[in-house]
Order: C-alpha cells, then structure tokens, then sequence
C-alpha cells in the first residue's frame, strides 16, 4: 500500500474541513410538526409528524437538526424550550404559534443558555400571535450567540415581542460575555410594546436588544400605535440596561405613536429607539415616525459612539403637540449626526444633560431640519432646531461641538424661539463651538440663544446664512464668550427650489458661499446648507413634507411659559427626560 503525506499546511486544515461538512451533513435532520400530527405516535418525520412544538423542541437536539412547522395553527400548552444548534423554519404566515401561557414574564419561545454559547441555529418563516395581548412575551434568546431571526410576523403581545439578551439570568448590566454574531432582519412586528400605565415611567419594546456585540437588526417593520395613548412602548428598546457595541440598525421602517399628552411625558415618550451604553452603535436608511433616545454614549474601543446618518425622521404632518427626533441623554462622547431629513417635529437634536454630564466631541453636519415647529398645546413646549438643555444642574462639561453645513427652516407660522440654544453651563463650560456654513431660517426669537455665554471659550460662527429670524437675525448672548470669532456670515434669501423642497436653486447666492469644513464640495467653495448644488440635482433626496396643520398659531402672549417641559429660556424641569 502506498501512502501520500500531504503538507501539513495543506492537508490538517483541508481534512478539518471534510470532516466537519461530512459529519454536519451526516448528523443534521429536518422533523416535522403538523396540526394532524400526533405526539405520542408520531416520530417527527414528514409522513409521521408531531403535533406541538414543544414536543419537537423538547426532543430535537442535534446540531444541525431543522424543526419544520408545517402551515397551520398551533396552540402550545407548555413552554419551547429550543437547544443550541437546532433552527425553526415554518412555510410563512400561514405557520402560526400561539399560546395558553398568560403569566409574566414568560414567553411562547425560550432560547436560553449560559453566556457564551453558541446558538448557530436560525428562526424563520414563522407568525407568532400573541392572541389580542393575552401573551406576555413572545421569543426570548438569552446568552447565545449567532441566532438569526428572519422572515417572521410577531404580533399582539402584551409586554415585549422578542428579546435578545446578551445574559440568560435577566439582570440588569453587562454580560461578561457579549452575544455575538445575532440578527433579526426582514421581520414584521405589530403591537408587542407596553408602557405600563399613564403617567408611568417605564416602556418595552416590540424588539428588545442588551449585551450584544456586532448585532445586525436590518429591512423589518415594526409598528407600535395599536394602543390608547399612555400604554404604547416602543419599537426598539434597550434590555438589561443596554450594553450595545457594535450593532447596526438599518433600513428599517419603525413607527410610533404620535405624541397626544400636554407634554413630554404625560401618557409616554415619543421614542421609536430607546438604547443605553452604547458603543460602535450606528443607525443609518431608516424611516422613523417617532425619535431615537440615547443614553450614556462612550466609544470605547470603537471611532465613535453612536453614527447616525441617512435617516428620515419625523411625522407625516407637525404635530401640535412635541415631538424630537434625536435625544443624547447624561454623558455623550464622540457622536456623529448626518445626512438626515429631520421633518415635522418640535425638537430637532438634543442634548438633556444632567449633574456633571460630559458631552464631548459632537459633529452635526449636512442634515436637513424642515418645518420645525414648537408644541402649541401644553406648558412650556418649545421646540428648537439643536438644543443643549438641563435637567436643573446646569453644571455640563461641553467640549468640540461641530455644526456644519446644515439647513434649519422653522415651520411658517409656528416658529420655535430659537434655531440653536445653549442652556446648561451656568457653572459648567463649554469649550470649541464651531458653526459654519448653516442656514437658519425663520427663527420666532433669534437663531442662536446662548444663556451664560460668557463661559462659552472658543466660538466660532462663519459662513452661515440667517434669513428671516428674529432679532434682525442677531445672536441673543447672556454675556460674552471668549475667543469669539464670527465672519462671511450673510442675511440673503437663500432661494430654495420650493417651500417644500430645501435645495438650491442655480441663482441662489449661498452657492459656492461656504468655507472648508472638510467635507467633499462642487464647485470654488463648499455651498451654504445641507445639499451641494450640483449632488442635489443629481441625486434628488426625498424633499421634506411641511404637513397639513404646519400653520398652526398661536399668539406669544397666550403660551404657558410656565410649569413643565421646556421654559421659555430652554431649561428643561423634571417632566421632561
């Protein structure tokens, strides 16, 4: 007998390889279950399937192995208890489950193991009906890594849709070990959200995501407005306080209730993603009826914090009562805000800091803000272009703020007082501002309001174009700042292509007006606001919607300055955030 000795380069990893395909394709199976299957004669085979998915969950185990849900309905009486390496996979929305299980805290599916384990199984093709809220949760995935979950319909669940969490004992903080590898992608997700009760304080979410590392959650529809005001929670929240590094949002369309309450807060927030401790998270060609809040931003090992860019956001038409769009809350570090059409909402990027809050390194660049209203009905409902506020402490650290090459127009008739306010260093500081190359439109009471100015070191504002703003489009300072530089900056009409199309027209003088920032430009110079002449006629971005009731006013001397939200000078009281 003659033997070959390959390489060891070649062959061990080349062996290694065959093994592992033959030994997979030997192992894996597909078991069937069907609602004329029988548990207790049955063997799971296509000709003799079970009857419950617990019964196959509860006896497929090898890795590899496919669990098929054959179309029908399937009322589970017991908990599903799926084992790593074992996938789900129905004919679609005609393969439903659902449950006898009312208690707390349960959920049709459970996918639990200790943390680190890896999952590499799949659930897909598959309705979950959580039958008029009688279910409390729908899937759970605890400490596993590497689960997709695709092409499902989850819907009508009391509390929380799906949960992926990077701990399997349901506790609050970071994992020791992340979850890596997860998705949830081209799903639908319909009324799986509570808020517990009006006037409460805490929501769920459709989609719950915590201790994930990498996450991709992409192309799904999850819808939460089902519900009266004051018990709808979110589309996308944050579980076991978060811990998100790493995980991409995207191309998704996520819509949440419009805001009914008085004010922010009364019958729930207008959150469509609410996260916290993020690191390396970006969101980006998403459509978001409602806002993104973020809370304790840290970049970590990663270039930034949290990348938000490419995003629609706001309401079909301005809503009378507030609505944001991007909320960063306590500590924010190194965050990025671009390229989004911000539309029909009352605040546009805020900034809520609280005692000894650091926000540092904050670019906000090429973004359109359309129609920016202030909240008519309510007390204290200002609305405001980018906004820098306080929760009562007034003691920020601020440092290298960019604002660049945005375009800010206020709602014709419903203008909030102030394009850009800076209302939290009374005794704290705010180091490096630069504005460049913005239009501010139509302003109620000056573009830019800064309380305590004088701890301002370091401002910059040249090249912006402010037109139509209170004030004679002056700055409104309480006191002055140090190093304050302001030059090229200009009060023209900046002829825009329509009232509803923000734009350049080829006559308009803020072309080729700018000055350098850094960012890519046609032309002699980079042009004033957010679409370079020449890629705005090219690409054509969606023009903004100013909305049926974007003409809603109401005289100065008839809104409540005082009691909760936001002041009249921009503090925010305990009612807001």
């Amino acid at each position: 007998m003659k033997t070959i000795q390959f390489p060891k380069w070649k062959s061990v990893p080349l062996c290694l390889v065959m093994l592992t395909l033959l030994l997979s394709s030997v192992s894996a199976t597909t078991f069937y279950i069907s609602p004329s299957g029988n548990d207790a004669t049955g063997t799971g085979t296509a000709a003799n399937p079970w009857r419950t998915l617990y019964k196959a969950t509860a006896t497929v185990a090898g890795i590899g192995d496919i669990i098929h849900v054959n179309a029908g309905t399937y009322i589970e009486t017991l908990q599903c208890l799926l084992k790593p390496g074992v996938s789900i996979e129905g004919d679609g929305v005609s393969s439903v489950i659902q449950s006898t299980l009312t208690a707390d805290w349960q959920a049709i599916l459970v996918a639990s193991s200790p943390e680190g384990t890896n999952g590499n199984q799949h659930i897909a093709n598959l309705k979950f009906d959580g039958q008029n809220l009688t279910n409390f949760w729908g899937i759970y995935v605890g400490g596993r890594s590497n689960v997709s979950m695709y092409n499902c319909t989850v819907e009508n669940f009391k509390d929380r849709g799906i949960i992926f969490g990077g701990r399997n004992d349901n506790l609050d903080g970071a994992p020791f070990i992340y979850a890596t590898g997860n998705s949830f992608h081209h799903n639908i997700v319909n009324n799986c959200a509570a808020y517990n009760t009006p006037n409460g304080i805490y929501g769920r979410g459709c989609l719950n995501i915590g201790g994930q590392e990498g996450m991709l959650i992409y192309n799904n529809t999850i819808t939460q407005n089902q519900r009266p005001d004051g018990f709808n929670g979110w589309p996308i929240k944050a579980y076991n306080d978060g811990h998100i590094n790493g995980v991409k949002i995207y191309n998704n369309t996520l819509i949440k209730i419009r805001n009914s309450a008085t004010y922010p807060g009364e019958n729930g927030w207008d959150f469509a993603i609410e996260l916290f401790n993020e690191s390396g998270l970006e969101i980006y060609g998403n459509t978001i009826q409602g806002s993104i809040d973020m809370n304790f931003q840290s970049k970590g090992a990663y270039p930034y914090s949290v990348y938000i860019h490419d995003n629609i956001i706001g309401q079909p038409v301005l809503n009378p009562n507030y609505e944001s769009a991007i909320i960063f809350e306590f500590d924010t570090e190194t965050a990025i805000v671009e390229n989004n059409i911000i539309n029909n909402v009352a605040g546009g990027v805020l900034f809520n800091t609280r005692n000894l809050s650091q926000v540092s390194n904050i670019t906000i660049q090429k973004n359109l803000f359309s129609n920016i209203g202030r909240g008519v009905y309510g007390n204290g409902n200002n609305g405001v272009g980018v906004g820098f506020y306080t929760e009562g402490t007034d003691n920020a650290t601020i440092t290298n703020v960019a604002i660049h090459n945005n375009t800010f127009v206020a709602a014709p008739g419903n203008a909030p007082f102030f394009g850009l306010l800076v209302n939290c260093i009374a005794t704290g500081t705010m180091t490096n501002l630069s504005i460049k190359n913005n239009i501010f439109q139509g302003f109620y009471n000056t573009w830019f309001r800064a309380a305590a100015a004088n701890n301002i070191n370091t401002l910059v504002i040249n090249n912006n174009n402010l037109y139509l703003n209170a004030q004679s489009n002056a700055v409104d300072f309480t006191g002055t700042p140090a190093n304050y530089i302001t030059a090229g900056n200009t009060n023209n009409n900046p002829l825009f292509v329509s009232p509803t199309n923000f734009q350049l027209q080829s006559a308009s003088p803020l072309i080729d007006a700018g000055i350098y920032v850094g960012l890519p430009y046609v032309g002699a110079a980079p042009d004033k606001g957010y679409a370079e002449y020449s890629s705005a006629i090219a690409n054509t971005p969606p023009t903004a919607v100013a909305g049926a009731d974007q003409n809603i006013t109401l005289p100065l001397n008839n809104i409540a300055l005082a009691g909760s939200g936001i002041d009249p000078d921009g503090t925010i009281t305990t009612y807001l955030w």
